[in-house]
């Protein structure tokens, strides 16, 4: 299946610290790939058969009142050079909107804040509803995440198991699209053997991108995979692509057990690709 361009990338915003995470990615995104940028801001729209106690009247204006207030804050920290667009969308709930709303406006990787930092759990309901359901590549940014202004390095998390090439062929798309070196990075913890990652054995070290930088190939290895991962100089300005669980329906994502272990440790963002429906080979579980 031919790498989808990056031409509009998507941000799940709600005023919180996470979604000031989530929208500092979306910007570095966007402005690696010259892509458009479009804020979305859900409102959750309660059923009409749902009864209220103690009731409270109806607060839908100021909700509302509050959403353009949040919009606002985050188109004024959006650099003046990056196209934006800002979307606010009722929905039932959070993820609803969200799935809704890229389908609608054709995204191409949907942008949100994972509440994670180093070592810490992935706790909102909303991240792991879109981890098990969206239609397009999640992005989660990690708690924090402020300081870059552009993706500087794809890292893929590829298998030496398996003849399986998605993550390959995505990251090397990735990198040409966003300007950015490629490394391959290879997870195995001494406890269960080599992680089985969505993806297949990388291309050789001397081979090259789009834009013929050299493709590097890491082997991190520890006790656990919590020190594996613990043991790669992750860039500062880097994302790590890694595939959906063999659980995943066609073209959408659902996050296996491998790539749920790698995401609480890891200290810069995890893009979560849906699952390839050409693909053969078993992925991250």
């Amino acid at each position: 299946m031919a790498e989808k361009t990056i031409r509009r990338v998507a941000v799940g915003f709600g005023g919180d610290e996470r979604s000031l995470d989530a929208l500092a990615l979306g910007i570095a995104l966007a402005r690696s790939a010259g892509a458009r940028l479009d804020l979305i801001l859900v409102i959750r729209q309660d059923s009409a058969f749902k009864q209220e106690y103690p009731p409270v009247g109806s607060v839908v204006g100021i909700i509302a009142e509050q959403a353009q207030q949040w919009i606002a804050e985050a188109e004024a920290v959006i650099p003046p050079e990056i196209r934006h667009h800002s979307h606010i969308r009722p929905a039932g709930s959070i993820a609803e909107g969200l799935v809704s709303a890229v389908q609608e406006l054709d995204s191409d990787v949907l942008v949100t804040g994972s509440g994670i930092g180093f070592g810490r759990i992935m706790t909102h309901p909303a991240v792991t509803a879109l981890l098990h359901s969206s239609p397009v590549p999640v992005a989660l940014a990690p708690a924090g995440y402020r300081a870059n202004t552009q993706i500087t390095d794809v890292m893929a998390a590829v298998s030496a198991a398996h003849p399986d090439h998605q993550v390959t062929r995505s990251g090397e798309s990735w990198a040409g699209q966003l300007g950015a070196a490629l490394t391959f990075v290879t997870f195995e913890d001494k406890e269960s053997g080599p992680a089985r990652h969505d993806a297949g054995k990388g291309p050789d070290a001397d081979a090259g991108t789009a834009s013929a930088e050299p493709i590097k190939h890491i082997l991190a290895t520890g006790r656990t995979l919590r020190h594996a991962v613990g043991t790669v100089d992750w860039p500062q300005g880097g994302i790590l692509l890694i595939g959906s669980s063999p659980l995943a329906r066609r073209r959408h994502i659902f996050l296996g057990m491998t790539a749920a272990r790698v995401l609480s440790h890891l200290p810069i963002p995890m893009v979560l690709l849906p699952r390839d429906p050409d693909t053969s080979a078993p992925a991250a579980r």
